[in-house]
């Protein structure tokens, strides 16, 4: 997720200063060239992200995409479902693994893991019962084709709560383009496209937000975040980026998750996680789903 650009403004004189009075129009000419170019930059990195971000044509025939989706829910996580007794709460497997199939099988190096879906529901679940019908307000980093976020609205739903998941990335929801998906052979679809059988959902409880998370982020107007899951940008200042956005809104009992805790593949997302449930007091639950995939649930305590 590259940030969208934002270069400095060049301060003019105060009225009182005869001298750099003069010098307003000039760097009134410098704001407009400085403008112009971040018009430029920001146009640049939006094309990034609306013509061909995963792929520019299908990088594999329907049939491979099901095969591979095939190998991964036949695999078994026994950390995982321990897990999800310990919560009293288990996803829908048919519904869970269609929605994967859609949005978490890819054609990419590393082998399909789509754990954390059923970590974030169970989790959730547990969270919201009781609590009665106050609205939960939850934050999502690296939305990508929408998997996380459905999960979570899932969870939501199962749990006769109330609330919206707020899920960011850079990657726009209208624009059509190919996901690196089962339905890329299709042609190029929007993201509300390929979700459009879980529209209901989505209507009662996701809002998707374009955007760089370290400055949309920032903008949240919520006093309060009771549940985030941090699955963006894997690097040790991007999640203490995000992080800081969300550290005052947290109270005791409310949840923080982290995908990828991973020292070998991901070792500032360890660092980060490491450092803020350390610093800022949250109880940490390492969870593997396989050797190379392991997630923290952290909460405030």
């Amino acid at each position: 997720m590259s940030p969208r650009a934002a270069l400095p403004r060049v301060r003019t004189a105060s009225p009182s200063d005869p001298v750099r009075r003069l010098l307003r129009p000039a760097a009134r000419a410098v704001n407009r060239t400085l403008d112009l170019v971040r018009r430029a930059l920001n146009d640049r990195a939006d094309r990034q992200y609306t013509t061909a971000p995963f792929c520019t044509a299908p990088l594999a025939p329907a049939a491979e995409y099901r095969r591979l989706w095939e190998d991964a829910r036949s695999r078994a996580c026994p950390a995982i479902d321990r897990y999800e007794e310990e919560c009293g709460a288990a996803i829908d497997p048919a519904w869970f693994h269609q929605l994967a199939l859609l949005t978490q099988v890819t054609i990419k190096q590393s082998a399909i893991c789509y754990q954390h879906g059923r970590v974030l529901y169970s989790t959730l679940v547990r969270y919201a019962r009781g609590r009665g019908r106050d609205p939960l307000n939850i934050i999502e980093t690296g939305t990508a084709r929408g998997f996380s976020a459905l999960c979570l609205g899932r969870a939501l739903h199962d749990a006769g709560a109330t609330g919206k998941v707020f899920s960011f990335d850079v990657l726009p929801h209208d624009v059509s383009i190919l996901w690196n998906c089962v339905l890329d052979a299709e042609g190029p679809r929007s993201r509300a496209d390929l979700l459009h059988a879980y529209s209901d959902l989505i209507d009662r409880f996701v809002i998707f937000h374009r955007g760089d998370t370290k400055t949309e982020m920032a903008r949240m107007w919520a006093p309060r975040v009771h549940f985030a899951f941090l699955d963006s940008v894997h690097t040790y200042e991007h999640v203490m980026a995000e992080f800081s956005c969300i550290r005052d809104r947290q109270r005791p009992g409310d949840v923080l998750v982290f995908d990828d805790y991973s020292p070998e593949s991901y070792p500032g997302v360890v660092q980060a996680a490491d450092e803020i449930c350390h610093a800022h007091g949250y109880r940490a639950r390492i969870l593997a789903a396989n050797p190379q995939r392991q997630y923290v649930v952290a909460e405030k305590a």
